[in-house]
Protein backbone atom coordinates (compact mmCIF):
# COMPACT_ATOMS: atom_id res chain seq x y z
CA UNK A 1 0.00 0.00 0.00
CA UNK A 2 1.11 3.08 -1.13
CA UNK A 3 2.17 5.92 1.77
CA UNK A 4 2.32 9.58 1.99
CA UNK A 5 3.66 11.77 4.72
CA UNK A 6 1.83 15.28 5.32
CA UNK A 7 2.44 17.83 8.62
CA UNK A 8 -0.91 19.69 9.24
CA UNK A 9 -1.11 22.09 12.09
CA UNK A 10 2.31 20.73 13.61
CA UNK A 11 0.49 17.22 13.77
CA UNK A 12 2.53 14.57 11.72
CA UNK A 13 0.00 12.42 9.81
CA UNK A 14 0.57 8.89 7.77
CA UNK A 15 -2.21 8.69 5.05
CA UNK A 16 -3.02 6.01 2.78
CA UNK A 17 -3.98 7.43 -0.42
CA UNK A 18 -6.52 4.54 -0.89
CA UNK A 19 -8.88 3.52 -0.37
CA UNK A 20 -10.88 5.95 0.84
CA UNK A 21 -12.57 5.09 4.67
CA UNK A 22 -14.76 2.49 5.98
CA UNK A 23 -15.88 1.16 9.22
CA UNK A 24 -14.02 1.41 12.60
CA UNK A 25 -13.04 -2.14 13.37
CA UNK A 26 -10.56 -1.02 15.94
CA UNK A 27 -8.59 2.21 17.53
CA UNK A 28 -4.80 1.60 18.42
CA UNK A 29 -3.06 3.75 20.69
CA UNK A 30 0.91 4.11 20.88
CA UNK A 31 3.28 6.14 23.04
CA UNK A 32 0.70 6.53 25.64
CA UNK A 33 1.72 6.78 29.37
CA UNK A 34 0.34 9.62 31.17
CA UNK A 35 -2.99 9.20 29.30
CA UNK A 36 -5.44 6.17 28.98
CA UNK A 37 -6.19 4.98 25.18
CA UNK A 38 -9.74 5.42 26.04
CA UNK A 39 -8.86 9.40 26.80
CA UNK A 40 -7.27 9.25 23.35
CA UNK A 41 -9.67 8.12 21.65
CA UNK A 42 -12.53 10.35 23.40
CA UNK A 43 -10.62 13.33 22.08
CA UNK A 44 -10.11 12.19 19.41
CA UNK A 45 -14.41 12.49 18.33
CA UNK A 46 -14.39 8.81 16.65
CA UNK A 47 -15.27 5.72 17.34
CA UNK A 48 -15.29 1.55 16.82
CA UNK A 49 -18.48 0.78 14.38
CA UNK A 50 -18.26 4.41 13.18
CA UNK A 51 -17.94 5.07 8.91
CA UNK A 52 -15.23 7.21 8.54
CA UNK A 53 -13.32 8.53 5.28
CA UNK A 54 -9.47 9.49 5.44
CA UNK A 55 -10.64 13.14 5.42
CA UNK A 56 -12.32 12.89 8.65
CA UNK A 57 -9.77 10.55 10.25
CA UNK A 58 -7.07 13.57 9.43
CA UNK A 59 -10.18 16.04 11.17
CA UNK A 60 -9.70 13.66 14.09
CA UNK A 61 -6.05 13.72 14.55
CA UNK A 62 -6.12 17.64 14.17
CA UNK A 63 -8.81 17.98 16.91
CA UNK A 64 -6.06 15.76 19.62
CA UNK A 65 -3.26 18.10 18.60
CA UNK A 66 -5.74 20.90 19.25
CA UNK A 67 -5.84 19.95 22.59
CA UNK A 68 -2.01 20.69 22.80
CA UNK A 69 -1.75 17.88 25.05
CA UNK A 70 0.64 16.34 22.71
CA UNK A 71 4.29 17.42 21.09
CA UNK A 72 3.42 15.25 17.70
CA UNK A 73 0.54 13.02 16.65
CA UNK A 74 0.75 10.58 14.00
CA UNK A 75 -1.88 8.14 12.54
CA UNK A 76 -2.42 5.28 9.83
CA UNK A 77 -5.05 3.37 9.03
CA UNK A 78 -5.45 -0.18 6.71
CA UNK A 79 -9.08 -1.40 5.66
CA UNK A 80 -10.17 -4.75 4.99
CA UNK A 81 -13.74 -5.32 3.15
CA UNK A 82 -14.58 -2.56 4.49
CA UNK A 83 -13.40 -2.13 7.84
CA UNK A 84 -10.61 0.19 9.26
CA UNK A 85 -8.37 -0.23 11.59
CA UNK A 86 -6.86 2.94 12.70
CA UNK A 87 -3.57 3.83 14.84
CA UNK A 88 -2.82 6.69 16.60
CA UNK A 89 0.67 7.32 17.50
CA UNK A 90 1.61 10.14 19.84
CA UNK A 91 4.27 11.92 21.71
CA UNK A 92 2.88 13.37 25.10
CA UNK A 93 4.15 17.05 26.03
CA UNK A 94 6.90 16.82 27.83
CA UNK A 95 6.86 20.15 29.20
CA UNK A 96 4.37 21.30 31.73
CA UNK A 97 3.21 23.96 34.12
CA UNK A 98 1.43 24.85 37.05
CA UNK A 99 -2.43 26.28 36.52
CA UNK A 100 -3.31 29.06 39.30
CA UNK A 101 -6.91 29.39 40.04
CA UNK A 102 -6.33 33.41 40.14
CA UNK A 103 -9.86 34.36 41.21
CA UNK A 104 -11.75 31.55 40.40
CA UNK A 105 -13.64 31.25 44.26
CA UNK A 106 -17.04 29.45 43.16
CA UNK A 107 -15.06 25.93 43.78
CA UNK A 108 -12.47 24.59 45.94
CA UNK A 109 -8.85 24.31 44.54
CA UNK A 110 -9.67 20.03 44.68
CA UNK A 111 -13.39 20.77 43.69
CA UNK A 112 -12.10 22.67 40.30
CA UNK A 113 -9.56 19.91 39.31
CA UNK A 114 -11.65 17.71 39.98
CA UNK A 115 -14.31 18.87 37.53
CA UNK A 116 -11.39 19.44 35.11
CA UNK A 117 -10.19 16.21 35.30
CA UNK A 118 -13.72 14.53 33.47
CA UNK A 119 -12.88 16.64 30.22
CA UNK A 120 -9.66 16.62 30.64
CA UNK A 121 -7.25 13.59 30.79
CA UNK A 122 -4.87 13.17 33.74
CA UNK A 123 -5.26 16.57 34.42
CA UNK A 124 -3.46 16.81 38.10
CA UNK A 125 -3.59 21.11 37.96
CA UNK A 126 -0.55 21.46 35.52
CA UNK A 127 -1.04 22.30 31.71
CA UNK A 128 1.65 21.34 28.78
CA UNK A 129 3.57 24.12 27.26
CA UNK A 130 1.66 23.64 24.16
CA UNK A 131 -0.19 25.84 21.73
CA UNK A 132 -3.56 24.82 21.99
CA UNK A 133 -3.45 23.51 25.91
CA UNK A 134 -4.70 27.01 27.09
CA UNK A 135 -7.80 27.55 24.91
CA UNK A 136 -8.45 23.69 25.72
CA UNK A 137 -8.20 24.25 29.53
CA UNK A 138 -10.25 27.80 28.71
CA UNK A 139 -13.20 26.09 27.30
CA UNK A 140 -13.44 23.13 30.00
CA UNK A 141 -12.96 25.89 32.50
CA UNK A 142 -16.11 27.67 31.14
CA UNK A 143 -18.16 24.63 30.70
CA UNK A 144 -17.36 23.26 34.05
CA UNK A 145 -18.33 26.85 36.10
CA UNK A 146 -21.22 27.56 33.59
CA UNK A 147 -22.46 23.89 35.03
CA UNK A 148 -22.40 25.22 38.21
CA UNK A 149 -24.08 28.94 37.06
CA UNK A 150 -21.23 30.95 37.66
CA UNK A 151 -21.63 34.02 35.31
CA UNK A 152 -17.98 35.58 33.56
CA UNK A 153 -15.86 35.20 31.12
CA UNK A 154 -12.77 32.59 31.80
CA UNK A 155 -9.33 34.04 30.90
CA UNK A 156 -5.60 32.47 30.67
CA UNK A 157 -3.02 34.90 31.93
CA UNK A 158 0.55 33.34 30.99
CA UNK A 159 3.52 33.96 32.60
CA UNK A 160 7.33 32.71 32.81
CA UNK A 161 6.35 29.78 35.62
CA UNK A 162 2.93 29.33 35.74
CA UNK A 163 -0.17 29.82 33.59
CA UNK A 164 -3.47 31.68 36.11
CA UNK A 165 -6.80 30.98 35.38
CA UNK A 166 -9.09 34.40 35.65
CA UNK A 167 -12.49 35.31 35.53
CA UNK A 168 -13.54 38.05 33.53
CA UNK A 169 -14.81 40.20 36.83
CA UNK A 170 -12.80 39.29 40.32
CA UNK A 171 -14.90 39.56 43.65
CA UNK A 172 -14.08 42.41 45.45
CA UNK A 173 -11.79 41.01 48.55
CA UNK A 174 -13.35 43.44 51.59
CA UNK A 175 -11.62 41.30 54.43
CA UNK A 176 -8.83 39.29 55.70
CA UNK A 177 -8.71 37.07 59.29
CA UNK A 178 -5.66 35.23 60.79
CA UNK A 179 -6.72 32.31 62.73
CA UNK A 180 -4.28 30.54 64.85
CA UNK A 181 -1.49 32.85 65.58
CA UNK A 182 -0.15 33.48 68.90
CA UNK A 183 3.70 34.62 68.50
CA UNK A 184 2.48 37.29 66.07
CA UNK A 185 -0.87 39.49 66.08
CA UNK A 186 -3.31 39.02 63.94
CA UNK A 187 -2.93 42.86 63.14
CA UNK A 188 0.23 42.73 61.94
CA UNK A 189 -0.06 39.43 59.59
CA UNK A 190 -2.90 41.02 57.99
CA UNK A 191 -1.19 44.55 57.79
CA UNK A 192 0.57 43.61 54.42
CA UNK A 193 -2.96 43.17 52.94
CA UNK A 194 -3.97 46.66 53.63
CA UNK A 195 -3.88 48.06 50.14
CA UNK A 196 -5.82 45.22 48.69
CA UNK A 197 -8.45 45.56 50.67
CA UNK A 198 -11.47 46.84 48.70
CA UNK A 199 -9.72 46.11 45.45
CA UNK A 200 -9.54 42.39 43.33
CA UNK A 201 -9.32 39.30 45.12
CA UNK A 202 -6.04 37.68 43.29
CA UNK A 203 -5.43 34.43 45.12
CA UNK A 204 -1.71 34.39 43.23
CA UNK A 205 -0.78 37.23 45.11
CA UNK A 206 -2.32 36.23 48.59
CA UNK A 207 -0.43 33.18 47.84
CA UNK A 208 2.76 35.23 47.31
CA UNK A 209 2.63 37.45 50.05
CA UNK A 210 1.94 34.36 52.43
CA UNK A 211 4.56 32.57 51.22
CA UNK A 212 7.16 35.31 51.17
CA UNK A 213 6.20 37.86 54.04
CA UNK A 214 4.23 36.48 56.37
CA UNK A 215 6.09 33.13 56.49
CA UNK A 216 9.29 35.84 56.82
CA UNK A 217 7.58 37.32 59.69
CA UNK A 218 7.99 34.08 61.79
CA UNK A 219 11.35 33.26 60.40
CA UNK A 220 12.57 36.80 61.95
CA UNK A 221 11.12 35.29 65.27
CA UNK A 222 12.89 31.83 65.04
CA UNK A 223 9.43 29.83 63.78
CA UNK A 224 11.39 28.07 60.80
CA UNK A 225 8.09 25.22 60.59
CA UNK A 226 5.52 28.17 60.64
CA UNK A 227 3.17 26.90 57.81
CA UNK A 228 0.42 28.22 56.10
CA UNK A 229 -3.02 26.77 55.10
CA UNK A 230 -4.54 27.34 52.15
CA UNK A 231 -6.77 30.42 52.08
CA UNK A 232 -10.43 29.94 53.23
CA UNK A 233 -12.87 32.30 51.08
CA UNK A 234 -15.98 33.24 52.69
CA UNK A 235 -19.25 35.32 51.14
CA UNK A 236 -21.31 35.98 54.45
CA UNK A 237 -18.80 39.27 55.44
CA UNK A 238 -19.42 41.72 53.30
CA UNK A 239 -20.31 42.56 49.32
CA UNK A 240 -17.61 40.71 48.47
CA UNK A 241 -15.40 37.80 49.70
CA UNK A 242 -13.22 37.35 52.46
CA UNK A 243 -10.17 35.07 53.38
CA UNK A 244 -9.34 33.46 55.98
CA UNK A 245 -5.38 32.04 56.69
CA UNK A 246 -5.07 29.36 59.10
CA UNK A 247 -0.91 29.21 60.51
CA UNK A 248 0.81 26.52 62.44
CA UNK A 249 3.01 28.47 64.08
CA UNK A 250 5.43 25.23 66.00
CA UNK A 251 8.07 27.15 68.03
CA UNK A 252 11.09 29.51 67.95
CA UNK A 253 14.44 28.06 67.33
CA UNK A 254 17.65 29.16 68.76
CA UNK A 255 20.88 29.23 66.67
CA UNK A 256 23.07 26.16 67.44
CA UNK A 257 25.32 26.44 64.65
CA UNK A 258 26.39 26.82 60.88
CA UNK A 259 27.88 24.04 59.30
CA UNK A 260 30.00 24.87 55.98
CA UNK A 261 29.98 22.88 52.02
CA UNK A 262 31.56 24.05 49.43
CA UNK A 263 34.42 26.27 50.37
CA UNK A 264 38.09 26.58 50.29
CA UNK A 265 38.95 30.20 50.02
CA UNK A 266 37.61 30.98 52.95
CA UNK A 267 37.81 28.48 56.25
CA UNK A 268 34.96 27.43 58.41
CA UNK A 269 36.22 29.60 61.46
CA UNK A 270 36.35 33.15 59.05
CA UNK A 271 33.25 32.75 57.51
CA UNK A 272 31.36 32.13 61.18
CA UNK A 273 33.22 35.72 62.52
CA UNK A 274 31.54 37.05 59.13
CA UNK A 275 28.41 35.69 59.19
CA UNK A 276 28.03 36.45 63.05
CA UNK A 277 25.21 34.34 64.11
CA UNK A 278 25.50 33.90 68.26
CA UNK A 279 24.92 30.87 69.44
CA UNK A 280 21.66 30.50 71.97
CA UNK A 281 20.22 33.57 70.17
CA UNK A 282 17.17 33.27 68.21
CA UNK A 283 17.70 31.93 64.42
CA UNK A 284 16.62 35.48 63.15
CA UNK A 285 16.16 35.13 59.34
CA UNK A 286 17.15 39.15 59.08
CA UNK A 287 20.13 38.76 60.86
CA UNK A 288 21.22 35.73 59.15
CA UNK A 289 20.41 37.36 55.36
CA UNK A 290 22.65 40.52 56.58
CA UNK A 291 25.59 37.60 57.44
CA UNK A 292 25.44 36.55 54.19
CA UNK A 293 25.54 39.94 52.65
CA UNK A 294 28.44 40.30 54.67
CA UNK A 295 29.59 36.48 53.20
CA UNK A 296 29.26 37.69 49.65
CA UNK A 297 31.09 40.76 49.94
CA UNK A 298 34.21 38.92 51.90
CA UNK A 299 34.38 37.06 48.53
CA UNK A 300 34.00 39.96 46.25
CA UNK A 301 36.61 41.64 47.78
CA UNK A 302 38.95 38.83 46.57
CA UNK A 303 37.43 38.56 43.42
CA UNK A 304 34.92 35.98 43.59
CA UNK A 305 32.07 37.92 42.06
CA UNK A 306 29.88 34.95 41.12
CA UNK A 307 29.91 33.14 44.53
CA UNK A 308 25.99 31.86 45.88
CA UNK A 309 24.83 30.28 49.04
CA UNK A 310 21.81 28.23 49.50
CA UNK A 311 20.94 27.17 53.04
CA UNK A 312 18.72 24.80 54.93
CA UNK A 313 17.83 24.37 58.95
CA UNK A 314 18.51 21.40 60.24
CA UNK A 315 15.70 21.71 63.09
CA UNK A 316 15.83 19.96 66.70
CA UNK A 317 12.82 19.98 68.07
CA UNK A 318 13.31 19.02 71.41
CA UNK A 319 16.09 21.13 72.10
CA UNK A 320 14.76 23.98 70.04
CA UNK A 321 17.86 24.33 68.62
CA UNK A 322 18.65 24.73 64.35
CA UNK A 323 21.78 23.83 62.55
CA UNK A 324 22.02 25.93 59.32
CA UNK A 325 23.77 23.74 56.42
CA UNK A 326 25.34 26.45 53.54
CA UNK A 327 26.79 25.25 50.39
CA UNK A 328 28.67 27.57 48.92
CA UNK A 329 29.68 27.57 44.99
CA UNK A 330 32.84 29.88 44.81
CA UNK A 331 33.57 30.14 41.11
CA UNK A 332 35.90 31.60 39.26
CA UNK A 333 38.55 34.54 40.59
CA UNK A 334 38.16 37.40 38.66
CA UNK A 335 40.84 39.93 37.37
CA UNK A 336 40.79 43.27 35.97
CA UNK A 337 40.29 43.52 32.37
CA UNK A 338 39.96 46.65 30.50
CA UNK A 339 38.57 50.21 31.35
CA UNK A 340 37.51 51.81 28.00
CA UNK A 341 36.00 55.60 27.79
CA UNK A 342 34.02 54.94 24.02
CA UNK A 343 32.85 58.81 24.33
CA UNK A 344 35.77 60.98 24.96
CA UNK A 345 39.01 61.00 23.00
CA UNK A 346 42.52 59.06 23.54
CA UNK A 347 44.42 61.53 25.66
CA UNK A 348 41.22 62.37 27.50
CA UNK A 349 40.27 58.81 28.02
CA UNK A 350 43.83 58.22 29.88
CA UNK A 351 43.62 61.20 32.42
CA UNK A 352 40.52 59.81 33.23
CA UNK A 353 41.55 56.34 33.83
CA UNK A 354 44.21 57.58 36.56
CA UNK A 355 41.52 58.06 38.78
CA UNK A 356 40.31 53.84 38.47
CA UNK A 357 41.64 51.96 41.31
CA UNK A 358 42.19 48.88 39.55
CA UNK A 359 45.28 48.22 36.90
CA UNK A 360 44.95 45.15 34.51
CA UNK A 361 45.40 41.91 35.86
CA UNK A 362 44.62 43.08 39.55
CA UNK A 363 42.17 40.95 41.64
CA UNK A 364 39.01 42.59 40.76
CA UNK A 365 37.72 44.08 43.98
CA UNK A 366 34.31 44.67 43.85
CA UNK A 367 33.99 46.98 47.04
CA UNK A 368 36.86 49.19 45.24
CA UNK A 369 34.06 49.27 42.12
CA UNK A 370 31.20 51.01 44.37
CA UNK A 371 33.53 53.55 46.11
CA UNK A 372 34.53 54.73 42.34
CA UNK A 373 30.92 54.52 41.57
CA UNK A 374 29.79 56.93 44.75
CA UNK A 375 32.55 58.99 44.88
CA UNK A 376 34.36 59.63 41.65
CA UNK A 377 32.16 58.76 39.17
CA UNK A 378 29.74 62.27 39.78
CA UNK A 379 32.79 63.79 39.47
CA UNK A 380 33.55 63.17 36.23
CA UNK A 381 33.40 65.93 33.56
CA UNK A 382 30.32 64.51 31.36
CA UNK A 383 29.56 66.59 28.33
CA UNK A 384 26.05 68.74 28.78
CA UNK A 385 22.81 66.78 29.31
CA UNK A 386 24.77 63.80 29.73
CA UNK A 387 25.75 61.32 32.74
CA UNK A 388 28.53 58.92 33.60
CA UNK A 389 27.53 55.70 33.52
CA UNK A 390 29.71 52.52 34.58
CA UNK A 391 28.61 49.28 32.44
CA UNK A 392 30.34 46.03 33.45
CA UNK A 393 31.01 43.09 31.30
CA UNK A 394 32.20 39.57 32.48
CA UNK A 395 34.34 37.97 30.54
CA UNK A 396 32.95 34.39 31.90
CA UNK A 397 35.54 32.35 29.59
CA UNK A 398 38.69 34.72 30.62
CA UNK A 399 37.22 35.25 33.87
CA UNK A 400 38.22 38.97 33.69
CA UNK A 401 36.06 42.13 34.32
CA UNK A 402 35.81 44.86 30.95
CA UNK A 403 34.72 48.03 32.63
CA UNK A 404 33.07 51.10 29.78
CA UNK A 405 32.29 54.48 31.27
CA UNK A 406 30.00 56.20 28.90
CA UNK A 407 28.10 59.57 29.25
CA UNK A 408 24.18 58.96 28.35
Amino acid sequence: MQMRRAVVFGVTLALSQAPAGGRVSSIQVKGNHRYEAADVERLSGIAIGRTLTAQELEDAAKRLSSTGLFDAVRFSYTTDAGRMAVTFDIDEARSRMPVVYDNIVSMSEAELTAALREKIPAFDGTLPVNEGAADFLVQATREVLERRGVPGNVTILAQPNARYLLLGKAPRLCGMHVVGSAAISEKALVQPFADSLGGDYSRHFIAATTAGTLTDLYRRKGYWRAAFASPVVGTTECDGISVTLGVSEGVSYAWDRAEWRGNSVLPARVLDRILDMKSGRVADLWRLELGLRHVHLAYAHLGYLKQSITFSPRLDDAARRAVFVFDIREGPQFRMGTLTFPDVLDAEAARLARRWPLKGGDIYDEALQYEYALTELPRLPAPKGTNAKMEIDYDQAAHLVNVRIVFK
